[in-house]
């Protein structure tokens, strides 16, 4: 299987001792932990998997936090070194520098999942974390403001569970607020293979039905009698991640394989979602289900997990980012782009396509695929499976992608990786093809001699594909012609590229960047095609 929870990364087991707790309440506003400020090794590495960027100013500098799975989390101030708190996954867990004592601080979460049951026997299984400032966050003493802390909570591949931690620094400790979202609860008392039993009564669903916030048990949340939770339609309730929109209200995204990706509002004063309450559909004709929310793509369990949504004001678009494939070195993991001109969608890929998935269907047909398995001729190391990102827009406007990438060494050893991106000239954000060390610019003033020559180039494709991408060599003619292994024509203006293939267009940009293994910089390029592949270029 090529779910999450089959995943060596998933899970490192902190043995402690067994405990068995059913049943749920409704979490009230929090109280705060005593904050502390991190003890932390400056490093030029970090390995944190799922990382989740947020940025704060502090001492005159923007200041760049990355939260990941099974608690790992590092800062830095330029993108590229790190100050890192951490020297294991799972660090002191009874004094967590994120949770304090875990297991007391998030019990409420871990009577449903993710604490020593089933996958997670014998220790945790806490994943893919999302911080957002919330100015309007009302603390339980009638303070306002708080950094809230979403996580993620699972057991099996569909019993989850999202919870809010909230503190008034980012570096915490944060305190247990609410658990926001259920997944994997059946209609009838029944179990998943686990000792637990799944009965929704066992969530805050019960409640939130008797309280009339929700109307009533959803028959599409479970089918074999009411015995089995619905996967085909209903979401695993992890992968969390915040945003405001231009209206300044606050969104938050999730969902992985399962039934795909879905959106909720938040309520500032609680960050607690805003349950629609009863069912309905877009105009667009999709999902609005009572619970989940509103469906933004997926479903019938195809690939897709770590949603990310970034709105940009110079564009007016929220870009859409989503993951599909297993997240092994050999799975298939894959960055896909979408936009839409509204927070709830519909978002769209570069062929005006919605990733709305009926049954039987691809989801290798929808989305721009950022980036493949590649290796440069140049380079030492092959990457693979570069994935499940955040992405950030800093105080300058300049776009940076923040994504865990695996390697061609035959290990499932994975790293952070951060690629500036840039506009093309369609409004979609291209990522650098090599990593951000520092000295990078568009090369927005360069003559025709300097551009012309020959490229290693590398087209992502659209598959989810397992294997190393083969690279290619095409070579800009003066006379505005591609020969070498693609044929075409090419155009420069002012750092923007366009290629003509036949009858697609990819749009980009020509960049200068610093490349380590040259020891310099050198001219690549960037674009994404209509066809929603992309192709980047490095010259010789």
């Amino acid at each position: 299987m090529t779910t999450k929870i089959n995943m060596i990364s998933r899970m490192i087991p902190v043995f402690l001792t067994s405990f068995f707790l059913m049943g749920c309440q409704t979490g009230e506003a929090a109280e705060q932990l005593i904050q502390k400020e991190w003890e932390t090794t400056s490093k030029e590495r970090v390995s944190i998997h799922d990382p989740s960027i947020t940025t704060i100013h502090e001492e005159n500098q923007e200041l760049f936090y990355v939260f990941g799975s099974h608690l790992a989390q590092a800062k830095t101030s330029d993108l590229r070194t790190w100050e890192v708190p951490f020297s294991h996954e799972y660090e002191s867990m009874e004094d967590n520098i994120i949770y304090g004592n875990t297991k007391e601080n998030l019990a409420e979460t871990f009577k449903w999942a993710g604490y020593d049951d089933a996958d997670s026997k014998g220790g945790y299984s806490l994943w893919a974390p999302d911080v957002i400032w919330n100015a309007d966050y009302e603390w339980s003493n009638g303070d306002k403001g708080a950094y809230m802390l979403y996580y993620s909570a699972s057991s099996t591949w569909r019993r989850s569970a999202i919870g809010l931690a909230v503190a008034k620094t980012i570096e915490g400790p944060y305190s247990y607020s609410d658990t926001v979202i259920y997944s994997g609860f059946t209609e009838k008392d029944s179990t998943d293979g686990s000792d637990r039993n799944t009965n929704y009564q066992n969530t805050h669903l019960a409640k939130l039905i008797k309280d009339g916030k929700i109307s009533g048990f959803s028959e599409n949340w479970s089918i074999e009698a009411g015995l089995t939770y619905n996967t085909d339609y209903a979401p695993n309730a992890i992968d969390p991640a915040l945003f405001y929109d231009e209206e300044g209200k606050l969104w938050m995204t999730y969902g992985s394989w399962s039934g795909g990706i879905f959106l909720l509002e938040v309520d500032p004063a609680t960050g607690k979602p805003m349950y629609p309450g009863e069912d309905s559909t877009t105009e667009d004709g999709r999902i609005i289900d009572r619970y989940f929310g509103i469906k933004l793509s997926g479903g019938y369990h195809q690939s897709g997990e770590g949603p990310y949504i970034v709105y940009d004001e110079k564009t007016d678009y929220y870009y859409l980012f989503v993951t599909y494939g297993g997240l092994a070195a050999k799975g298939g993991y894959n960055m896909r782009l979408f936009r839409a001109e509204k927070p709830e969608g519909p978002y769209l890929d570069a062929q005006g396509n919605s990733p709305i998935l009926d049954k039987g269907e691809q989801n290798v047909n929808y989305g721009i695929k950022l980036i493949g398995n590649y290796q440069f001729s140049f380079q030492q190391m092959g990457y693979r499976a570069a994935g499940h990102n955040s992405a950030i827009i800093d105080e300058n406007g300049q776009w940076s992608l923040v994504y865990h990438t695996r390697f061609n060494n035959g290990t499932e050893a994975h790293e952070v990786r951060v690629n500036r991106m840039y506009m093309n000239e369609e409004g979609w954000p291209v990522p650098a093809p090599y990593e951000y060390r520092g000295n990078e610019q568009v090369a927005d003033a360069l003559t025709e001699d300097e551009i012309i020559g020959r490229y290693e180039i590398i087209n992502h494709g659209t598959d989810n594909g397992t294997t190393m991408l083969k690279t290619q060599m095409i070579e800009f003619q003066k006379d505005g012609n591609v020969t070498g292994d693609l044929t075409g024509t090419w155009t420069y203006d002012a750092g923007y590229l366009v290629l003509t293939f036949e009858e697609t267009t990819f749009k980009g940009i020509l960049l200068t960047q610093e490349i380590t293994e040259f020891e310099q910089q050198k001219l690549t390029f960037s674009t994404i095609g209509d066809n929603n592949e992309s192709i980047w270029g490095i010259k010789e």
